[in-house]
């Protein structure tokens, strides 16, 4: 329980001007040591510092008797002498009976200077102060509702503020004030009607896991629900509060169903730990997770207690909607089986959302709508209007969303500082109730007959002093002004709702980094190839692809939104690098294997051409290559192959060509999902092909046709020759002259030219005698 207020005046010490002058003279001077807070502020150390450790009763009950009242206090002597007979004494203010007049009370960095109505104790309180010390002690008095001039009287419908101070008596008898502390005391003489109240109490804790669902980042879940551990304090608090009936108060639980399934894997003790690049070791919190569990199995039989899951792994709805990603509300199968044996039943309803925004937008909240979201806890300032018309913080109010309407359970931003200053671990504790119940009580005091709701929660991974918190719970829940609702009752009940509308998410608003938010895009967007690439009837990668989206959707987690104590951003953002490394790894980890050369040679047009593929994956992949000439130059084509290649094997396929040129040609071979999603890059080859190309054929077709030709005009020619006429064959002709022949250069294109005379009648004309 921490000693300190979290208001500014409520814990100021002031020293009156008769305190300078009076010190001087006393018979023990006081000197206050300077320290180096009280030089760099400028401000000056009082002799005595006080504060409200805690009030009891909260808010008394009004009663013709007396009924002790005590505000327990903490003193400390800021000086280096010893301080005797300080006097502590308490004065009442003026009463307050509107939220404006407690927010300026509240508002105020000193006590008021005009004295108030002084409070009768039941017993003097004077205690000695040695130097420097410490000590705790207790202003006592009654209330009731008679005006007697005893103790405190409850005659008003208002929050009295209370003052006290601590005094000593200065030679001359001039009185000193040495330090002063306020507090507040709720007083209804009349029964208001009463404030309907509703405790949201949260059992979440950031991911512990990222892809595999028995392998763990960490195993800091196993201290956490050890016995001293926050997640067994904050069950903890829910079995005090619901341990004796006739004080048991309606709790609504809001459990990650991320947070139950790593707690029964861990409970089976079948799960390991891998930090890192880090071997994997054993898991040492079955025991304490089947503890906690039994725990929470017995404490969910009781009615009054109301169970509500978030989206697993607790998603920054708001954050991812902007980023415009998606995020799953379904529970997957494995999941949720897992969750129904943790729980003792089936999976509970998910139709309340608490996004840790405490804001949404419309598009955000029209997919909630439409996941089934009946009823949305948000910030009252992320609402317009934000107040009634009476002036009081909106509670309920309803909003417009895609399929029809979502109530929206508004949480007060004034009482949300003090419920998580009373019930954190190191908070100021029973010592802020006070306010707590001011700010609450003061809804009734403003407009005793109309009926109010106020919604109470704690930070979302609150870490609580068990006995402070449920004593918060109960003195807020069951007093002369309030009493307890279960959430589900009070949205289904006939409190008055009011027609809301969302305001605008600030741009700067709290959220998932945009490191975190880019590598979620990136690997949902390589989801499909990664499917396509592992999917096959064997279904040996099933649990893989299931876990996969898991993944994503764990690093997208609320508990990365902040630093906070549990991990924080910077935890997230390594989760979230972690996981684009992994799906970056199973692409790449199906290539071709670059071969030493890269040059092929082709003889034929329709020679195959060899490719080598390396699956270095633990499961069979199925995918195609493609081979293209390099800026789509044509002379080269080739038919794609889809393949199955085994685990961890290498496998040589031939891709069919067609090749109409010769010469050197640049081509590239690339893999593909069988969807059409690349694999890595292409590698780049060099086909020598020996086959003529298009020109060369045409031009080898054109010569064969004019040796054709000319063949046929030769035997054409010999064959007139041969059947000339009689009459030429009887005149004599004189034998031409012998001629020497010449070598043949071309066989082909003139034959036997040199020894056949030529009988051509028209190149060889006709002679006489």
């Amino acid at each position: 329980m921490k000693n300190s207020s979290p208001h500014r005046w409520w814990g100021a010490r002031i020293v009156g001007a008769a305190l300078a002058l009076g010190i001087a003279g006393a018979v023990i001077p006081l000197t206050a040591p300077a320290p180096a807070s009280a030089a760099t502020t400028g401000r000056r150390t009082d002799p005595v510092t006080m504060s409200v450790v805690s009030v009891t009763p909260s808010a008394p009950a009004a009663s013709t008797k007396h009924i002790p009242f005590t505000v327990k206090l903490r003193l400390t002597n800021t000086t280096n002498q010893p301080i005797k007979k300080v006097t502590i004494v308490a004065d009442r203010g003026d009463p307050i009976d509107t939220q404006t007049g407690l927010a300026a009370v509240l508002a105020r960095t000193t006590p008021p200077t005009t004295p108030g109505l002084q409070i009768k104790p039941t017993h003097t309180v004077t205690v000695n102060l040695a130097a420097g010390a410490t000590i705790t002690t207790a202003f006592a008095t009654t209330t009731s509702v008679l005006d007697d001039g005893t103790g405190i009287c409850v005659c008003h419908n208002a929050i009295y503020p209370m003052y006290l101070s601590a005094h000593i008596t200065g030679s001359g008898g001039a009185d000193q004030t040495l330090g002063t502390v306020g507090t507040f005391l709720p007083s209804f003489f009349q029964q208001p009607t009463p404030i309907d109240v509703s405790w949201v109490w949260p059992l979440i804790d950031r991911p512990h896991r990222l892809v595999d669902d028995t392998v763990f980042t960490d195993d800091e879940l196993a201290s956490l629900v050890a016995p001293d551990g926050r997640l067994s304090r904050a069950l903890q608090v829910v079995e005090t509060v619901e341990s004796v009936a006739s004080a048991r108060v309606p709790l609504t639980l809001v459990l990650d169903p991320e947070l139950l399934d790593e707690l029964e894997v861990m409970s089976t003790g079948r799960y390991t730990v891998r930090a890192g690049s880090a071997p994997a070791v054993a898991g040492t919190g079955q025991a304490a997770a089947t503890l906690w569990l039994d725990r929470l199995r017995v404490v969910l039989q009781n009615p009054a207690v109301q169970v509500d899951l978030t989206p697993y792994a607790d998603p920054d709805v708001e954050s991812l909607t902007k980023a415009g990603l998606p995020w799953d509300h379904v529970l997957p199968s494995t999941m949720s089986r897992r969750i129904a044996l943790a729980l003792g039943s089936q999976a509970p309803a998910m139709d309340i959302a608490w996004p840790a925004s405490g804001a949404v937008s419309a598009r955000t909240l029209d997919t909630m709508a439409l996941s089934g979201t009946s009823t949305i806890i948000l910030n009252s300032a992320a609402v317009a209007p934000s107040t009634q018309p009476n002036g009081l913080p909106a509670s309920l109010g309803t909003l417009k969303a895609a399929n029809g309407s979502v109530t929206a359970a508004l949480t007060s931003p004034a009482l949300e500082k003090y419920v998580g200053a009373t019930v954190s671990l190191g908070g100021a504790g029973a010592a802020a109730l006070p306010q707590l119940t001011a700010e609450l009580a003061v809804q009734a005091a403003q407009a005793p007959t109309t009926p109010h709701f106020a919604l109470l929660a704690p930070p979302r991974y609150v870490d609580p002093s068990v006995d402070t918190a449920v004593e918060v719970i109960r003195e807020t829940s069951r007093s002369r002004f309030s009493q307890p609702v279960a959430l589900r009752s009070a949205v289904g009940g006939n409190l008055p709702k009011t027609a809301s509308r969302l305001r605008q998410v600030p741009a700067a608003a709290p959220g998932l980094t945009d490191q975190i938010l880019a590598n979620a895009s990136s690997v949902t967007s390589r989801l499909g190839s990664v499917n396509t690439l592992l999917k096959d009837p064997t279904n040996v990668a099933e649990s893989l692809l299931t876990a996969l989206p898991q993944a994503v959707q764990r690093i997208e987690s609320s508990a990365w939104r902040t630093d906070a104590p549990n991990g924080g951003r910077a935890l997230g953002i390594r989760q979230a690098q972690a996981l684009s490394d992994r799906v970056g790894t199973i692409l790449s980890s199906v290539h071709i294997i670059q071969p030493k050369s890269g040059t092929y040679t082709l003889a034929s047009s329709n020679s195959p051409l060899p490719i080598t593929v390396q699956n270095e994956l633990s499961y069979p992949v199925n995918v195609t290559v493609q081979v293209t000439t390099v800026n789509d130059l044509p002379g080269f084509t080739a038919t794609p192959v889809t393949k199955r290649i085994s685990p961890g094997s290498t496998q040589l396929i031939h891709i069919p060509t067609k090749i109409d040129r010769s010469g050197r040609i640049q081509v590239q071979a690339q893999l593909f999902t069988k969807d059409g999603v690349p694999l890595g890059d292409p590698i780049f080859l060099s086909v020598h092909s020996t086959v003529l190309g298009v020109v060369g054929v045409v031009i080898t077709v054109v010569a064969g046709g004019v040796l054709v030709l000319a063949l046929l005009f030769r035997i054409l020619g010999r064959f007139r020759k041969r059947r000339s006429p009689a009459t030429e064959s009887s005149v004599p002709v004189a034998a031409p002259p012998a001629r020497a022949t010449e070598p043949d250069l071309d066989p082909v294109a003139q034959p036997e030219v040199a020894t056949e005379p030529d009988l051509d009648p028209v190149a060889q004309p006709e002679t006489t005698s």
